[in-house]
């Protein structure tokens, strides 16, 4: 315990937000003189000024693993620098990124190094984002849609986990849609004079809502978020002839299998409005009878001693790449509270028993 919080306290040092790229490549500078150069190869990836860190063991494919630790080190921003200057108070660290996920990251890089003390080297690769916080186009989306990393499987301990342990083989794909409808001006005293924007754009809204259903709590189904809406009006009493909304899609298969599915079925479906796709991202998903996955689960639950559910997530994490060429994985976390928040904190003995079952479920893969 005494070396992770070493380590953590360190890695919460750096101020490693996404507008601070040279603080993210200081601290996997940091990261990669922790592993030793005779028995790991370490690269650091860049693409449009966000960088990665990838981590393999000497003559094996870093690209092409069996098992694939996936995390990142970008934090969002703090409401004060004192974040960055770990607190630890009981069982409990405090400071931002604690529990997103450096926390994590932490027991990531303990795992590999001790991983590299079994004589032979490991078909395992260690892969840390830059720019999850931020979309994670140019850490993990680069890595898999241009450099071709394909593991079989991928383990992401990235979020928070319940007290009662859950294993996440499942997540909504994202869809990020502009919506643009043009209209005919005319003042708002003759308003059949002219075509409303507004009302246009309001009517294709609504035909998606339709689409989509009813929103039910926590359920796995579609969901529709309207997060922007905009004219060119700036005045009431005139008729818009402009008119703009974006909303959040997150989606499961029971409606489309890829967001350029559902793209194209929402474009059908309001001819009357123009559909642009500004954000996008594959569904997560992993068979339940997936053999690694299985094992995992039998691993989790002999280190916890009681049983560990299946579950799905609603939000998006950087495992959905692999998602998007059918790489199966599964999605956990440590515990604690405050994510993103003044007062973030991660409890130490559930990094403890994740790096325990980590160890256990990856020390008993083939090493040929």
């Amino acid at each position: 315990m005494e070396q992770t919080i070493k380590l953590l306290e360190k890695l919460i040092s750096f101020k490693s937000t996404a507008d601070r790229p040279e603080e993210i490549k200081r601290g996997f500078e940091y990261i990669a003189s922790l592993f030793d150069s005779g028995k790991f190869d370490v690269q650091m990836p860049e693409k449009n000024g966000k960088y990665s860190l990838l981590v393999s063991f000497k003559g094996r494919d870093g690209l092409r693993p069996r098992i694939l630790l996936n995390g990142h080190f970008d934090v969002v921003p703090a409401e004060n620098e004192g974040q960055f200057e770990m607190k630890v108070e009981g069982n409990k660290a405090f400071g931002r990124g604690t529990l997103d996920m450096k926390g994590m990251v932490a027991v990531l890089i303990e795992v590999m190094r001790e991983l590299g003390t079994l004589g032979s080297p490991q078909d395992i690769a260690l892969l840390l984002n830059g720019d999850e916080e931020v979309g994670g186009e140019n850490g993990a989306g680069y890595m898999v849609r241009e450099v071709g990393m394909k593991p079989e499987f991928v383990i992401c301990p990235d979020g928070r986990n319940p007290e009662s342990f859950n294993l996440i083989n499942k997540g909504k794909g994202v869809l990020w849609l502009e919506l643009v409808a043009n209209g005919k001006s005319a003042h708002g005293a003759y308003p059949w004079e002219g075509e409303n924007a507004i009302e246009k754009i309001m009517g294709a809204i609504q035909k998606i809502k339709v689409l989509i259903g009813d929103v039910e709590p926590n359920a796995w189904k579609t969901t529709v978020n309207l997060g922007v809406i905009e004219t060119s009006n700036k005045t009431p009493n005139a008729v818009p002839d402009y008119a703009r909304a974006v909303l959040d899609i997150r989606f499961t298969e029971t409606l489309a299998k890829t967001p350029k599915e559902l793209q194209e079925k929402i474009q059908n479906l309001i001819p009357e409005v123009q559909v642009n796709v500004l954000e996008e991202s594959a569904l997560f998903f992993a068979d339940e009878t997936d053999p690694l996955l299985q094992q995992f689960k039998r691993v989790a639950e002999e280190v916890l001693g009681k049983s560990v559910p299946f579950t799905y997530s609603h939000g998006a994490a950087d495992v959905r790449y692999f998602g998007e060429i059918g790489v199966p994985g599964v999605l956990f976390g440590a515990t604690g509270e405050n994510m993103h928040a003044e007062g973030e904190w991660v409890d130490l003995d559930s990094l403890e028993k994740n790096k325990e079952i980590l160890l256990k479920f990856l020390a008993s893969r083939p090493r040929v």
